[in-house]
């Protein structure tokens, strides 16, 4: 069951997308918002899978409220507005939905966040989120947090690039992004996932990690910059 939050300043944008969500089996509505600033306090003490979320609202944006998001579940867009679309998935979304959003459509895009969230069994986590396995050959090869310098997306593939080497598994960066629940790992890009304690230093809009460096996307700054501790 994939628990969901809709979020729209349309009563009757919220209502349809709530009885959309009632006729799949698939979907539970866990919080229905009218405000994005209402949306972030309901996440403050929930935990949710995904997110319904329109992009012009009054006083902050869809847009805006990812970037004040401390974690990311999987976001669909909803707009009655197309020239969002192309801006919207820099932010990594699962889907883009444009008003009046029919019932075919709808179910196309939870078909996509159900096939993500299965790709989160590529990477198990330990209850404790200090270590992680990966399949390997059939074998189940751990690697501790410490020894990870990052995550690299490599089209349908996650490169996992460690001190006791580098690894190929077959997945996506936003699903091991939401099943790792550990602080010094960080998404700073739709490409990347990297361990705060192993970044030698940040410029402008890049972090180096050894001889790497890795490029910090305009919707993750703020998130990274809020996780340093800055004399």
């Amino acid at each position: 069951m994939i628990k969901a939050i809709i979020v729209d300043d349309e009563l009757m944008a919220r209502k349809s997308l709530e009885r959309l969500c009632s006729k799949t089996e698939l979907i539970e509505t866990v919080g229905v918002c009218s405000s994005a600033a209402e949306a972030l306090a309901l996440l403050e003490v929930t935990e949710v899978d995904l997110l319904f979320l329109d992009i012009e609202m009054p006083e902050l944006s869809g847009l805006e409220m990812i970037e004040q998001l401390s974690y990311l579940p999987q976001v669909i867009f909803t707009t009655a507005n197309k020239q969002y679309a192309f801006e919207a998935y820099e932010y990594d979304i699962t889907d883009f939905l444009k008003k009046p959003i029919t019932q075919p459509r709808f179910l196309k895009a939870v078909d996509k966040v159900l096939i993500k969230q299965d790709q989160l069994n590529a990477v198990t986590v330990e209850s404790q989120a200090s270590e992680i396995y990966v399949k390997v050959d059939g074998r189940l090869v751990r690697i501790p947090f410490s020894k990870i310098q990052y995550f690299e997306n490599v089209g349908d593939y996650v490169s996992v690039v460690s001190d006791l080497g580098k690894y190929i598994i077959h997945g996506t960066l936003k699903g091991i992004d939401a099943r790792i629940k550990n602080p010094r790992l960080i998404k700073i890009h739709r490409s990347f996932i990297i361990n705060l304690d192993r970044v030698v230093d940040i410029e402008d809009n890049t972090v180096v990690i050894e001889k790497k460096v890795i490029p910090i996307s305009r919707a993750h700054k703020s998130i990274l910059m809020q996780r340093l501790n800055i004399l």
